[in-house]
Parts: structure tokens; sequence; C-alpha cells
């Protein structure tokens, strides 16, 4: 059976007795029916998971904690940077890249990117796509939430690569380099850090990839096919993750 998973954003430890949010616990006594000794499992966000079991108080619900079971940790650091798709695309976007692992999501304006808004409801966006990613781990059984950065224009998107990660741009214009090509080059053998960049539908424009091509990223193709803004960021993200090991395949996977 699968266990009732919570997420509790403060510190635990074994013993606390922690009380649920009016929603948790809408959802722990009357949508589950849970009872008085019930596990569930709780996670705070910070790479690690603990048992509990439910409580009846004075007050309502309560939530102990019984035992830490910690989760190894993760050995790949993925950040999509996506630019803004139309409509509400990127919240499908940020949902399925939670549960493939990412790190990081950076979403940004691109030369071509339809939407504009005002910073004021970007940071209404943003909190909803952290909502997302917030359910998304409760929901994929991750340990840890990814972190959604501000709307950044293109240049400030290039800039934000973390030291050490390989930067990838995908271009449809790109023929000489595949990305199974990359992963095929001893040189990015030790790699376990990426900092991939998707365009909008349009694509990006020539000067858009000759400026990332200036800040050391590598453009790549996946190939013949057209691929839908969204398709293409899940697309690349799945092939990062089985390269590495981390599907169950790839050569980082063990024997």
């Amino acid at each position: 059976m699968t266990l009732p998973r919570l997420y509790l954003p403060r510190p635990l430890e074994r013993g606390d007795l922690c009380d649920p949010t009016t929603d948790q616990a809408r959802y722990l006594g009357t949508v589950l029916r849970m009872r008085e000794g019930d596990p569930l499992l709780v996670f705070n966000g910070t790479g690690q998971e603990y048992g509990a079991v439910l409580k009846r108080g004075p007050s309502g619900i309560l939530l102990e904690i019984t035992d830490l079971r910690t989760e190894p940790a993760a050995g790949i650091d993925i950040t999509l940077c996506q630019a803004i798709p139309k409509a509400e695309k990127l919240d499908g976007i940020v949902r399925h890249a939670t549960e493939l692992g990412v790190s990081r999501i950076i979403p940004f304006f691109a030369e071509r990117s339809v939407p504009r808004w005002p910073e004021a409801k970007s940071l209404l966006k943003r909190e909803r796509w952290q909502k997302i990613a917030l359910e998304g781990a409760r929901q994929s059984g991750r340990t840890d939430i990814p972190e959604i950065g501000p709307v950044v224009p293109f240049d400030e998107m290039l800039r934000s690569a973390r030291p050490g990660a390989l930067g990838l741009i995908l271009w449809e214009g790109e023929t000489e380099l595949g990305i199974r090509e990359v992963f095929r080059a001893p040189r990015y053998d030790g790699v376990e850090a990426f900092h991939l960049a998707i365009g909008p539908e349009g694509g990006f424009g020539h000067e858009e990839i000759e400026q990332a091509h200036r800040a050391g990223f590598l453009s790549v193709s996946l190939g013949r096919r057209v691929l839908r803004v969204e398709t293409a960021a899940l697309t690349v993200l799945a092939l990062v993750q089985y390269e590495k090991g981390a599907l169950g395949g790839g050569r980082g996977s063990a024997p």
C-alpha cells in the first residue's frame, strides 16, 4: 500500500509532534479517513524523508515523527532553462521536470518569446510554479524541491550557469552535434552538472546561438523531428537522466 505523503516546511526530528495545515488535516481525516496510529510519510524539502503516525489531540490531528529515512544524494545536478512559452505550457513543464529530477528551473524571455508581462506578474507566476514544483515533488516521492528562479532575460540566463556545469542549448539549426554525441565524448564523461537551455515555440535566433557559444554553451540537436516546446524539454531531461544512470540505464548505472 502506498503511504500518504505530506510536506512540512520545518526542521524535523524523531519524536516531534507536528500540526498539519487545515487542508492537510482535512485530507487525512475526511478524504483518507485515517485513524490513530496509521502510518504516513513526511518530508521537509531538505533531502530527507521521515516516517510518521497520525495522532488525535484535543485540537485535532497531530503527526508524530517516528524515524528518519535518509535518501541517497541524486549525484546529478540539472538546471533547466526554459524560454517562456505560450499559454500555461510552463505549468506542465515544471510539473513533469520535477518528476524527472531537475534541480533548478530558470524561466527566461527569449527573442521569439510571445508572452511578455510586467515584473509584478512574473512574481505571481513564479509563486505558482514553485507550488507546482512542491506538489510534483510530493507526488513523485522526491525529498527535495526544485528551485524556481525568477524570470530573467536571455543573457542573464546564460550567466546563471553553475561553476563546472556543461551548458547545452537545443537548436534545430545544429547539423553537426547531436546530444548523443556529447554523452559519447570522453571529455564530458565525468560531467555531473548540466545547464540546459530550451527555446520558445519559434526557437532561438542565430544571434542568440552565437551569444550562447561565446558564453561556453554547446548547441546540440535532438534529431530531425520537430518537437513541441514541452516535448523537447522533457525529452532532453529524460536523456540526461538516462545517460547518467538515473533512469535505470546508461553508463553511470550500477552493474
